[in-house]
């Protein structure tokens, strides 16, 4: 029994004529008497009773009828949701970004693009290796990260600019001058993000790019634990511009220049190359960088 069975069996019973069926329809009245026959067929059983020309439905008729009705409503539905989506009136996307993103930037986004939409944006935050991990499982839809992607089958689109700068606390020794020579870096406490961070491997590629050799003694998976603990002078760190300025506004936390030294990078937009692009998903990433060009 096929969606058009139902539909030719519902149409007969709200007009109750094969003749005014096959009208509506745009079939011959053969061709709905045949499609009824074989439903009757199918099942050995009789959905009408024939009296004279009035068709009657029977116990069985009556719930194909009820069913029928409802299979009919739910395409329907189906039908208007799916042009709600492709209109954006409706809709779903899975949003994942690494830290500093994820915490410092990201909610924003997606607050202005709610307002524009009426679309439900979720979001997972992670280390820019788990983020890409969520990208290859299909679990996102695309992700915003800090940190050099690894895959193949992963779309890599530059984005914005970010710096990292080295911080230390207001009452550490290198605060007053406020610079430093490289190598004054080699026998100091850094406390540094987990192995598959962005931050940590863009740290890790810079001093290996300088051939300058350093220390790390504390992990942290938070950034906002790292900054507590710099405020403390329990060591100096690399953390996000994003994450740092309203700390070193205040004067909680002091930006260390190092002599011919930045920490650069970009935050990227990536999702799979498989990845189906709806207008959704389309609009976002237009969104994305209209938000960086206000």
């Amino acid at each position: 029994m096929t969606l058009r069975d139902i539909e030719i069996f519902v149409t007969v019973c709200e007009l109750k004529s094969m003749s005014a069926a096959a009208k509506k329809l745009y079939m011959s009245q053969p061709a709905v008497s045949q499609a009824i026959s074989q439903i009757e067929g199918e099942f050995q059983i009789k959905l009408f009773d024939r009296i004279g020309k009035r068709l009657s439905l029977t116990y069985p008729g009556e719930i194909l009828y009820s069913y029928g009705r409802r299979i009919l409503n739910l395409v329907k539905e189906a039908e208007n949701i799916l042009y709600d989506v492709r209109n954006m009136r409706m809709g779903r996307l899975n949003v994942g970004a690494s830290t500093t993103v994820g915490i410092y930037l990201l909610p924003k986004i997606i607050g202005d693009f709610r307002e524009k939409y009426s679309v439900d944006v979720y979001f997972t935050i992670d280390n820019t290796a788990g983020i890409e991990k969520l990208i290859l499982d299909n679990a996102i839809d695309l992700g915003i990260v800090e940190g050099p992607v690894h895959s193949r089958d992963i779309i890599v689109i530059p984005y914005i600019d970010d710096e990292l700068y080295l911080v230390s606390s207001k009452n550490h020794r290198w605060a007053e001058k406020r610079s430093i020579s490289p190598e004054e870096i080699e026998n100091e406490d850094i406390i540094m993000r987990e192995k598959g961070s962005g931050t940590r491997e863009v740290f890790e590629q810079t001093m290996a790019r300088n051939n300058v050799r350093y220390k790390i003694k504390y992990v942290l998976n938070s950034t906002e634990a790292i900054k507590k603990a710099v405020e403390a002078n329990i060591g100096v760190s690399v953390i996000s511009r994003l994450a740092v300025e309203k700390e070193i506004k205040n004067g909680r936390l002091v930006k260390i220049n190092i002599e011919n030294m930045r920490f650069e990078r970009k935050f990227s937009i990536i999702y799979h190359k498989d990845k189906f692009r709806s207008n959704l998903f389309e609009e976002f990433i237009k969104h994305l960088y209209n938000y960086i060009a206000k």
